[in-house]
């Protein structure tokens, strides 16, 4: 067998070069003149306040789009739920698909809390049989506090604890939907 011969050493660097003598001389000369002057070094300006900057907070997101089509397409009265930032916060039961109004009906409760909760958005994208969107709909809830009720403790059903019925009516379908596909773009606890 060959072996091929060992590659050339490489060259050494060149040695750093070095200021002459004269140069070296004349800046130690010049550090010793200015340094030992007896002036005094003038003071410093002094630096005018920042401006306050404010406070910059994240844009609120808003909810996604529903997709366009639904894979696989849903099942006659089928009722999905897209999981979110929310959804392990909640128990959603009793989901129903309904013809006639269209609409989506069921009962959640805020499992993850006991405080009241402000504001809850659930959100439905109706599908055909093919599973092309056909329209969106839109529930909210809003609790108010104690001061809304004029000191008069809240007896209305809560989404914490048992939790609320709710339905999402369909807006504008451009058909006859075979299923929808659930969504919680908003949460909001005391």
């Amino acid at each position: 067998m060959f072996n091929p011969p060992p590659p050339p050493p490489l060259p050494a660097p060149p040695p750093p070069r070095r200021a002459p003598p004269a140069a070296t001389a004349v800046a130690a000369l010049f550090a010793l003149v200015t340094g030992c002057s007896g002036a005094e070094a003038p003071a410093p300006a002094a630096e005018a306040p920042a401006a306050a900057s404010p406070v910059a907070l994240p844009a609120p997101r808003s909810a996604p789009s529903p997709a366009a089509v639904l894979t696989p397409a849903p099942a006659a009265s089928e009722v999905r739920v897209q999981q979110g930032p929310f959804t392990d916060r909640v128990r959603l039961t009793g989901l129903r698909l309904s013809a006639s109004p269209s609409s989506v009906t069921g009962h959640v409760a805020i499992g993850s809390d006991v405080s009241d909760t402000l504001a809850l958005e659930i959100t439905a994208a109706y599908y055909d049989a093919e599973g092309r969107l056909l329209g969106t709909g839109t529930f909210h809830h809003a609790e108010e506090g104690e001061e809304a009720h004029a000191g008069q403790p809240h007896t209305g059903p809560r989404a914490a604890g048992d939790g609320i019925d709710f339905t999402v009516p369909a807006d504008h379908l451009t058909g006859t939907p075979a299923g929808a596909v659930l969504s919680i773009p908003v949460l909001v606890n005391e």
